[in-house]
């Protein structure tokens, strides 16, 4: 592996694919496909990141651009040689900004969502 990348499993790949699709306002369904597609493109050595980071603008959940969005993908993916790999290895930078995207998932840290069940809510009894 190159010095400086962060060593990811391909099922960490489609996990934090598919968040950062959602996160980029891709719908569920729209980015469990993205989190498929982006494993199979790093399987095959492809450049999956810059991919999945190319969602994030504001009509990225409009559903005809998911579609086409879907479909180009699907199109890349035919292109591939389908390779063996099992890991992928991403650059920190890169992973910081796919993390941003799937951070937008988040329920936002409040009282109020403490109160409605988020978290351990108002008593820890770990």
């Amino acid at each position: 592996m190159t010095a400086g990348l962060i060593d990811m499993s391909l099922n960490e790949v489609e996990t934090l694919a598919a968040k950062a699709a959602r996160g980029a306002g891709l719908s569920w369904g729209g980015a469990e496909e993205i989190g498929r597609a982006a494993r199979r493109i790093a399987r095959a050595g492809g450049d999956w990141p810059s991919l999945v980071l190319g969602l994030d603008s504001p009509a990225a959940g409009a559903p005809a651009l998911e579609a086409e969005v879907l479909a180009r993908l699907e199109a890349e993916i035919q292109a591939l040689d389908e390779g063996k790999a099992t890991r992928a290895a991403v650059a920190p930078a890169i992973l910081a900004a796919l993390e941003a995207l799937a951070a937008r998932t988040y329920v936002p840290a409040s009282a109020r969502s403490r109160v409605l069940g988020a978290g351990a809510g108002l008593t820890d009894n770990d």
